[in-house]
């Protein structure tokens, strides 16, 4: 079992279960439950970003890529993630970015919609229209710009105010709870693990 499935929480939305794919269990986040293009690849079809056929196509490093070309590709995955996490930590810390993490975000999804093609449902069909990224217009990036298109539409939910950072580990949620809702990401894990570290500390 890969470590991202051994902590899978209850975010809410695709871009925040990407930024929880940490073993973190305290506020740390030096664990890296992705730590390979395969395990990437795999995460990316179980959240339904990627269809088997296309993570296959990725997996045979698409258009002759050199390997090179791949752990490029993966470290520019993960540093995305990581300064996207850093941002909206701060987001749901502080309320609102500063003037040039806006800039950023906004530059962050246009890259993702440059790579994109509108799909519009056909007559009838009462699909939702909606933004594409295909494999054979983004090649290796095609995961990275899928993630950067799903930031868009997740920083323009009416409930993105509602984001949250767990009280014990570092991952991101939309809370949805009555009054102070949710302290955790999941209540099995961090949750039960809070309390009986205050029950020990008691004793």
């Amino acid at each position: 079992m890969h470590a991202w499935q051994q902590h899978v929480p209850q975010s809410g939305h695709i871009v925040l279960d990407f930024l929880n794919t940490i073993d973190d269990e305290l506020k740390t986040r030096e664990r890296n439950a992705l730590p390979t293009w395969a395990v990437t690849l795999d995460w990316a079809e179980r959240a339904d970003l990627l269809t088997q056929a296309e993570r296959t196509h990725l997996s045979d490093v698409p258009d002759g890529s050199d390997p090179k070309a791949v752990a490029a590709e993966h470290a520019a995955l993960l540093d995305f993630r990581e300064r996207l996490w850093t941002l909206l930590s701060g987001v749901a810390a502080e309320g609102a970015p500063t003037g040039e993490d806006r800039a950023w975000l906004a530059d962050t999804v246009r890259w993702g919609v440059n790579h994109a093609e509108l799909l519009w449902p056909a007559s009838g069909d009462d699909s939702a229209i909606q933004w594409l990224v295909p494999v054979d217009r983004a090649g290796l990036a095609t995961l990275r710009a899928r993630l950067c298109v799903a930031l868009g539409a997740l920083l323009t939910r009416p409930d993105f105010r509602r984001l949250r950072e767990c009280g014990r580990c570092t991952a991101l949620y939309l809370n949805h709870g009555r009054g102070a809702g949710r302290r955790w990401c999941r209540m099995e894990t961090c949750g039960n693990r809070a309390k009986i570290e205050r029950f020990r500390g008691k004793r």
